[in-house]
């Protein structure tokens, strides 16, 4: 989904709300009542920020579910949003969701990094990073060769059947940056 109405960028870029976002992703389906037992929250504070993301289509009812069992899916798994916006209101509500994400994505490594690994899963998870040399054509051919590679795993998202039996939940974020000294060689 691509994120471009500043009151949509706004509207995720909060931290509660971006957890529910992974909860619902992990979970397929949930309740606010679920969600605050998930993520240790009221679940009418939950329920609040799960209307506000539905609002902006980022998650909708399950169709058929009636009275209490009233549960919520995700519209799409993946979020995208570019922080060049044409007006003022547009980059300060692009930068805000990015400060929020890029937040949340640090804090989550951070934990991840010092979090026991299961001995199945010992060596298969990483963090790295590179600082390479790229024309702009190459950073966008990057981009989209990353994207490629993550499709196909994307699809099981959408489609539980297709998740291996021995499969978890693994986040991936990455990130392209001019870094600071750019203009030097």
């Amino acid at each position: 989904m691509k994120i471009k109405d500043p009151k949509a960028m706004r509207a995720i870029a909060h931290p509660l709300r971006i957890q529910l976002l992974e909860s619902l992703a992990i979970e397929g389906t949930a309740t606010a009542t679920r969600l605050g037992e998930l993520l240790d929250e009221n679940p009418s504070n939950c329920s609040f920020h799960l209307r506000v993301l539905a609002k902006f289509g980022y998650i909708e009812r399950v169709p058929g579910k009636t009275a209490r069992d009233r549960p919520w899916r995700l519209v799409d798994i993946e979020h995208f949003w570019d922080t060049e916006q044409p007006d003022e209101d547009g980059r300060a509500a692009a930068t805000a969701l990015n400060q929020a994400y890029l937040d949340w994505e640090y804090a989550r490594m951070k934990a991840a990094g010092v979090a026991a690994v299961p001995q199945e899963w010992k060596g298969k998870v990483s963090t790295g990073g590179a600082t390479v040399w790229l024309t702009p054509d190459e950073a966008e051919q990057l981009q989209k060769a990353v994207s490629r590679l993550i499709d196909p795993y994307v699809e099981r998202w959408r489609k539980p059947e297709t998740r291996p039996a021995d499969g978890r939940p693994v986040r991936l974020f990455h990130t392209t940056y001019l870094t600071p000294h750019t203009d030097q060689r």
